[in-house]
């Protein structure tokens, strides 16, 4: 019997998987027909792998809840796209490498009208670049002076509060490092410099038009090496701990109250802090050149992470390439701006079909108050690069308007490497997890390339 086959479908955009082979808990899967299924023409389906990992998600010790989101694909471990709740268990493979990774949306004063001007596009991301590093194992320090010891110190244990800001424009201030004697691994500690820089891969800096005319600016970066380093620690140390010899990361559990369970979780802590306070410096530097090049001003309009373990309701919440949706009247949000309507959600899509902002509804309690991180990867980065066409890429994207920092479109982070965000986004508003209220069309890319 086929995986799809045991699934049971509660209501639109809503499935579960019951407890099977190892599993400690029901699976709940937010996936409609088309994306479950396929279409036969551009959509593919979920892939059969996904839901071995769903399994082992569930199957985890102290497992309470296991959710998937619609933008769900196969990951190490666990699908990206995951929500596993746990009492007193810490789950690293929940939370990946990129530990804190997330999104930061600048809204500006500009029109549509403002960055019409293509020159000017392009002088804007010259002058971003300009002030900060890009690309794999690139440092702030190539462009500005290395950060002191008392900086760093004062970021990874206070976050965006080092930085003078608060729960209205971040998800959260920072998240409490309650040990602040544990020591970082020294190869973490080498990756300091990376603050105040941006990523490969899918990271980005991207001007934005919504549908109304105003222009914003989205930012997708995490913990860089420092992170990396950290969550790669703890897959050595959690795979020894547990008697693990090969793919250790796929099943590492820590107990919350060991001393391997501590180490992890005040280190992962300090991780989330340098990730946040990353994204809120190179906000700055975006802003910077927004007034240089436009004359207009932006503000940091929120903040929010989906790499990432946090305590909520007396419980760990692992989200893996998934956001936190907390909608109105959450417990949570008393006494901050967003109360009465919920906080943002910020999802990227892809530099060539566009991102959005999303607030949640009460039925968002149902998938652990989370919702998507993205469209999804429907290419591999190696398939991408086989099976796409440079010119064909290069043409479109030009005869879009969009304007990169490369030479080149990077075939493994163009529009067919991922699942249809509209498609993703129907999902979520039929299961009744969030609303859609803006989309958000590129115009201009700063891509980390390798």
């Amino acid at each position: 019997m086929g995986w799809i086959q045991r699934l049971e479908k509660v209501s639109e955009g809503h499935y579960v998987l019951p407890k099977t082979k190892t599993m400690r808990v029901d699976a709940d899967l937010f996936l409609s027909d088309k994306l479950l299924y396929g279409d036969g023409a551009d959509t593919a389906g979920l892939e059969e792998a996904v839901f071995d990992q769903v399994v082992n998600a569930a199957s985890f010790p102290g497992v309470t809840r296991v959710a998937v989101t619609p933008d769900c694909h196969v990951g190490y471990g666990v699908p990206i796209g995951t929500v596993v709740e746990t009492d007193g268990i810490l789950l690293p493979t929940a939370a990946g490498y990129d530990i804190g990774c997330g999104m930061v949306q600048l809204k500006t004063t500009l029109t549509a009208e403002d960055v019409a001007d293509k020159e000017k596009r392009r002088r804007w991301i010259d002058q971003v670049i300009q002030r900060i590093a890009v690309g794999v194992g690139a440092s702030r320090a190539q462009k500005q002076r290395h950060i002191s010891a008392r900086t760093f110190a004062e970021v990874v244990r206070h976050g965006a509060k080092a930085l003078g800001r608060n729960a209205s424009t971040t998800e959260r201030d920072f998240i409490p490092v309650e040990d602040d004697r544990v020591d970082i691994p020294e190869k973490a500690y080498d990756k300091r410099d990376q603050l105040g820089s941006l990523g490969g891969g899918n990271h980005f800096t991207e001007m934005q038009v919504d549908q109304d005319g105003r222009v914003w600016v989205m930012l997708h970066t995490g913990s860089r090496g420092f992170g990396w380093n950290i969550a790669k620690h703890f897959f050595v140390e959690g795979a020894h701990a547990l008697g693990l010899k090969s793919r250790s990361e796929d099943f590492i559990w820590l107990d919350a109250e060991s001393k391997l369970g501590r180490e992890y979780w005040n280190l992962h802590n300090m991780a989330a802090n340098f990730a946040v306070a990353n994204r809120l410096i190179i906000g700055e530097a975006v802003c910077a050149a927004l007034e240089e090049v436009f004359g207009g001003t932006a503000d940091i309009y929120y903040e929010i992470s989906h790499n990432l373990i946090q305590k909520e309701a007396g419980k760990f919440v692992a989200r893996k390439g998934a956001t936190r949706a907390f909608p109105k009247g959450h417990p949570a949000l008393k006494k901050t701006v967003w109360e009465n309507t919920g906080h943002p959600i910020l999802i990227p899509g892809s530099m060539e079909t566009g991102s959005a902002i999303l607030f949640a509804e009460e039925g968002a309690a149902k998938s652990i108050y989370s919702v998507n991180h993205g469209s999804g990867r429907r290419l591999s980065r190696g398939e991408a690069r086989r099976l796409l066409q440079q010119d064909e890429t290069d043409r479109r994207m030009a005869e879009a308007g969009i304007l990169l920092n490369t030479r080149n479109t990077p075939l493994d982070e163009s529009g067919p490497c991922y699942k249809n965000l509209d498609d993703v986004l129907e999902t979520v508003e039929l299961a009744g997890l969030a609303k859609v209220e803006r989309r958000l069309k590129p115009v201009a890319c700063i891509k980390g390339a390798d």
